[in-house]
């Protein structure tokens, strides 16, 4: 429901005023290798995800900030950063620690992982990005917010015929599915 609000203030904001920030994302892509036939969840790693931000201020304001964050990460571009830039790309980087066990059923578990003929998952909405945008003149200050869900694109990796299966305990996260 915070998104929801987050979206309306951001569609009035861009609605009144000529200052608005278009975004797009990249889904991050996750290389993983078949795991055993009881495990439902997986730990991820540091998650990247390519930005392409256009941040607009009116003509009478000047750009003082635009700044993405994601779980516990921030970034903030000043205008020493964006300078005349009309696109700003960048990558934003989500340590692991921040992130928490997802759930992938049964993509890529080792008894099928030759036979099927999928390779990717693609899962919407991992973690959500809140973005603002900061414009000034010498009278007065708005912000614009916009959110937006990032998406992973899970891979999985064919076994070799010599390569072994990781067991439950070898796995990287002892985290269990609950029912």
């Amino acid at each position: 429901m915070v998104e929801l609000i987050f979206f309306i203030i951001s569609a009035a904001a861009e609605g009144d005023l000529a200052e608005r920030l278009h975004v797009e994302a990249q889904a991050a892509v996750v290389e993983i290798e078949p795991i055993a036939n009881n495990r439902q969840l997986i730990t991820l790693p540091m998650l990247q995800f390519p930005l392409t931000l256009e941040p607009v201020c009116e003509a009478t304001t000047r750009l003082e900030s635009v700044s993405v964050s994601a779980a516990d990460t921030r970034q903030t571009f000043g205008p020493d950063d964006i300078g005349k830039q009309a696109i700003i790309n960048a990558t934003l980087s989500v340590p692991k620690k921040q992130l928490g066990p997802i759930r992938i059923g049964d993509f890529c578990h080792s008894a099928v992982a030759d036979a099927v003929a999928a390779r990717e998952l693609l899962i919407q909405g991992v973690l959500t990005a809140h973005l603002s945008l900061r414009c000034s003149s010498d009278e007065e200050h708005s912000m614009t917010y916009v959110s937006l869900p990032l998406d992973i694109i899970l891979r999985c990796n064919r076994l070799d015929g010599a390569a072994a299966i990781e067991s439950s305990e070898n796995q990287e996260s002892s985290a269990k599915p609950r029912f």
